[in-house]
């Protein structure tokens, strides 16, 4: 007979009590509100989906999702406490891209593989010129870049965002070398080009939307590989079409949010289940629309293998730029 310790016997006996317990949560899960905690301000497009979605989903999760704004560090607070809680589906990261570049970006420990994505909706980025601007064509601004390189000017939001991605994909793609200039956000790159102070700005085609309707801005095509038809603008050619390396660089705007990959299958289940019905939600396509975002609706594998290809090229990339903090090598995140 063998006399284990009162200890050991108590600790093999939570063990069994935890195994046991998981199960029943995942089973009865969710019965009290879920907490989503976006990593940016509030008014930007991360914020407004997630609170569309909380929305959507309530009904066919039965219980409330409470959106609060976790903001600083690149996404590292956000980051931070939704993995330092439980990760029993009761916590959940509101989204975007950026979360593919924080590992090389030294903001987060956890990598892309770490998490469970769902993708709600984007926007496609355009490179924009002021109305009075000599470029009136693609070719033109091209034209320009190539006879003094490095010398025009475009703005964007910060290093290492999609936006400055997309620009250093279309100067790629192109063979051009374009002198990109960060700005804090897409706004205040934005207001540089109106104002003269770049010549273009990238951002997304939804942020440009209304100073392209008020005669401000006008999109000399979008950074991506096809044209697209937007309500209000008409259509916008993809200067990818002409280029294909752009592709090269899969840097695309996408926001949603996230769990923790290790939640319980069971939970998982459900959030798929309710995340499926809730992007068919009117209201929800009614303001994309109005916002130009185009809704994906991608989770799983889909999103999985996406945002992984996704993370290893803008990680090298910015690695590259000298830009990136961390060694993708030492974050086991492959060369493309």
């Amino acid at each position: 007979m063998i006399i284990r310790p009162s200890w050991v016997q108590a600790l093999a006996g939570a063990v069994v009590t935890l195994a046991l317990a998981v199960p029943a949560h995942a089973q009865n899960w969710p019965n009290r509100p879920i907490e989503d905690s976006v990593w940016s301000s509030a008014g930007g497009a991360t914020d407004l989906v997630n609170r569309l979605m909380a929305k959507a989903l309530e009904p066919h999760l039965g219980v409330k999702v409470n959106v609060v704004n976790r903001t600083g560090g690149g996404g590292a607070v956000a980051m931070n406490y939704v993995w330092s809680q439980p990760h029993n589906g009761n916590y959940w990261l509101g989204a975007s891209e950026a979360m593919q570049t924080t590992a090389v970006m030294g903001f987060h420990p956890t990598k892309t593989k770490d998490w469970r994505w769902y993708m709600v909706a984007g926007a496609p980025g355009s490179l924009a010129v002021p109305v009075n601007s000599p470029f009136k064509t693609v070719d033109d601004f091209l034209a320009a870049a190539k006879a003094d390189p490095g010398k025009v000017n475009v703005s964007h939001s910060a290093l290492g965002s999609v936006w400055h991605l997309k620009g250093v994909a279309l100067a790629n793609a192109t063979g051009t070398q374009l002198n990109l200039i960060p700005y804090e956000g897409s706004a205040p790159a934005m207001v540089a080009a109106m104002s003269g102070e770049t010549a273009a700005v990238i951002s997304s085609v939804s942020e440009q939307a209304e100073y392209i309707k008020g005669g401000r801005l006008r999109s000399l095509g979008l950074v991506e590989m096809t044209d697209q038809e937007f309500p209000g603008l008409g259509k916008i050619s993809g200067i990818g079409k002409a280029y294909p390396k752009l592709k090269d660089i899969p840097a695309r705007q996408w926001v949603g949010f996230a769990l923790p990959g290790d939640v319980p299958a069971e939970v998982v289940k459900k959030v798929d289940a309710a995340f499926d019905l809730a992007v068919k939600d009117p209201e929800l396509k009614k303001i994309a629309d109005d916002k130009l975002l185009t809704i994906f609706g991608t989770r799983g594998d889909a999103s999985q293998k996406e945002l992984q290809e996704m993370e290893s090229a803008l990680s090298w990339t910015l690695w590259d730029l000298k830009v990136g903090k961390v060694d993708p090598t030492t974050l086991d995140i492959a060369r493309p």
